[in-house]
C-alpha cells in the first residue's frame, strides 16, 4: 500500500511541476494564445504549443526521477503541503481575476505551510 501511495505520488508530483513550467512557457486565454508576454498568431501558436510538448517530453523523465528523489526522502505531511501550496499557487496565477493576496488564498497558504512544517518536526 505505501509503495502504492508513493508511486501515485511521483506522478502527482510530476505532473504538478510539468502543470507549472508549461504556464512559463505559454498561457491560452479566452482572447487568445500568450507567449513571452505578446499574443501570437493562430500558426504560430500551434508551434509554439508543439514546441512546449516536445520539450515537456523531454523533461519530464527528469522531473520524474527527481520526484521520486523527494517523495522518498521528504516526510509525506511536507509533500502534501507543498502539493496544497502549489496547486493554490498555480490556480490562482491561471485564473486572472483571483488574487494571491486573497484572505481564502492565503488560509490556504498557511495551512499548507504548517503541514510542510509538521512533516518536518514529527520526522525530526
Amino acid at each position: 500500500m505505501v509503495d502504492f501511495l508513493a508511486q501515485q505520488g511521483q506522478l502527482m508530483l510530476t505532473g504538478i511541476i510539468v502543470t507549472f513550467i508549461s504556464g512559463f512557457i505559454y498561457k491560452m486565454t479566452p482572447t487568445g494564445f500568450k507567449c513571452a508576454g505578446r499574443y501570437r498568431k493562430k500558426e504560430t501558436a500551434v508551434f509554439i504549443y508543439l514546441g512546449a510538448a516536445f520539450l515537456l517530453g523531454i523533461t519530464t523523465p527528469f522531473v520524474h526521477v527527481f520526484s521520486s528523489l523527494i517523495i522518498e526522502f521528504v516526510p509525506a505531511l511536507t509533500i502534501i503541503g507543498f502539493f496544497v501550496l502549489s496547486a493554490n499557487f498555480i490556480v490562482n496565477q491561471k485564473i486572472r481575476t483571483w488574487r494571491q493576496t486573497a484572505p481564502k488564498t492565503l488560509i490556504i497558504y498557511v495551512v499548507s505551510i504548517l503541514l510542510m512544517i509538521l512533516g518536518v518536526l514529527l520526522i525530526a
